[in-house]
């Protein structure tokens, strides 16, 4: 007896109807006890519920009943001697919209003992016979020695015995027209064979590659000594470093490239570092940057850009909506940066100059640490309270607005250091409560931390 085809589908039921769920890959198989019978059976009566998914095919949607109105079914499939069968003619629609069907199986399809090599279900538009769907099943042929047959099993398909009996009562006008019919079913058979003969060498092929280590095996350890590139998302612990990398020598990148971002499957991750690749739509002008990207469905993604800089670096995030139609890039936003000491002498105003300690800044994530003293380089009669002296104008960097700080001058004196946009100023410079002259030559200390804008 044929070995029973594996099924990894179990069969559920919807009253006497077996659902026949069309969402199933090419290697699943959904087992048929109902169709299973005795050597030389005739008459068995099967019992569908088709079913397929609604149109955005989310795995985690219902099944819904497949409308069969225009359609058919027909079983299709090689016994366990390979023998080609195929009932079509004898499949009656009890219920288009509900997806119901009842099929009566001819004893043609129990004339070889054993499990059915392949079957399936095929459904099909019957204007222009063009095959919808398809379902794979398993069923078996007992010897209950109860039966007699006599011969080997034969080639079946009741399409091709109804038209021999309507060709015997043709007239010359319809002889054309059976013969193209014929023809078609004959091709169907050719494909069919093909497809046996090519699955037989597939199987060897593969049982070969098995002994030989040549192909992953569950349950055990595999090594790969080549690339392995997995299309779908990777399911459960990776270890190691993935990540994509791209140099002088790669084709320039485009981080606005919609193309990469619709071909990565939603709910998956992937890093790519470029370096020397003059990455076009870069924000940072620094030519070495690690981008994260994480598509969260198939129209929203964000992304994380990390300059790898050593002593300075930002980190940069951005978010990407409508993917699959309209895209809409997001401005990118500094979650990050840091700096080393620099100096702020580049930016600072004609009518000061460097003291003891020349003025420097550093960056801190959002924020900005200064340092150091200046001298006038003339002196400022300092009469009017609402009056404000630029020290530092352009910066590289913009200030929370209206941020001050208590600073000291020359003697006893003090002044508010206030900071907007690019630029620091000196304000309310004064002693003991009353204005005074900022006096050439004088000592003005600065310091503190200021928050910054991303």
């Amino acid at each position: 007896m044929t070995e029973k085809t594996e099924a990894t589908i179990p069969l559920i039921k919807q009253g006497v109807y077996g659902i026949l769920n069309t969402t199933l890959t090419s290697d699943d198989t959904m087992w048929f006890d109902e169709m299973s019978g005795d050597l030389g059976d005739a008459g068995r009566t099967v019992y569908l519920a088709i079913k397929a998914r609604a149109a955005n095919n989310d795995p985690k949607t219902p099944l819904v009943p497949m409308n069969m109105t225009g359609r058919d079914v027909r079983l299709v499939g090689h016994d366990a001697h390979g023998v080609f069968k195929s009932v079509g003619l004898a499949t009656k629609i009890v219920n288009a919209t509900a997806g119901l069907v009842e099929m009566t199986l001819p004893r043609a399809l129990y004339q070889a003992v054993g499990a059915y090599q392949n079957a399936e279900f095929e459904i099909y538009e019957k204007q222009g016979n063009t095959k919808v769907s398809s379902v794979r099943v398993g069923f078996e042929v007992y010897n209950n020695h109860a039966h007699m047959t006599t011969g080997e099993s034969e080639m079946y398909i009741d399409e091709f015995e109804e038209l021999k009996k309507r060709l015997e009562k043709a007239t010359a006008d319809e002889i054309d027209y059976l013969n193209k019919q014929f023809e078609e079913l004959t091709a169907q058979i050719t494909t069919a064979t093909n497809s046996v003969e090519a699955l037989k060498q597939l199987i060897a092929t593969w049982t070969k590659n098995v002994n030989d280590k040549a192909v992953a095996l569950l349950n055990a350890k595999n090594t790969f000594t080549e690339v392995a590139e997995f299309l779908k998302p990777i399911i459960g612990y990776t270890t190691g470093t993935t990540i994509k990398f791209f140099d002088n020598t790669s084709p320039q990148q485009d981080l606005n490239d919609i193309t990469v971002l619709r071909n990565l499957p939603k709910g998956t991750t992937s890093r790519s570092y470029y370096y020397g690749n003059q990455l076009k739509n870069n924000p940072i002008t620094l030519d070495y940057v690690l981008v994260e990207t994480h598509k969260l469905t198939d129209f929203k993604a964000f992304q994380t850009l990390h300059n790898i800089g050593g002593t300075e670096g930002y980190e940069l995030r951005r978010v990407i909506d409508l993917i699959s139609t309209n895209p809409v890039y997001g401005q990118w936003k500094i979650v990050s940066r840091w700096t080393p000491w620099r100096s702020m002498v580049p930016y600072l105003d004609k009518q000061f100059a460097v003291g003891n300690v020349e003025p420097m800044y550093r960056i801190d994530g959002n924020s900005v640490h200064i340092k150091g003293d200046l001298v006038p380089t003339k002196t400022i009669p300092n009469t009017d309270i609402t009056k404000a002296y630029t020290m530092f104008d352009n910066l590289p960097f913009n200030f929370v607005n209206a941020q001050v700080r208590i600073q000291v001058g020359s003697g006893l004196t003090t002044f508010a250091l206030f900071t907007s946009g690019k630029r620091m100023e000196m304000q309310k410079y004064s002693s003991n409560g009353q204005l005074v002259s900022i006096n050439a030559g004088g000592y003005i200390g600065m310091s503190g931390v200021f928050s910054i804008e991303s």
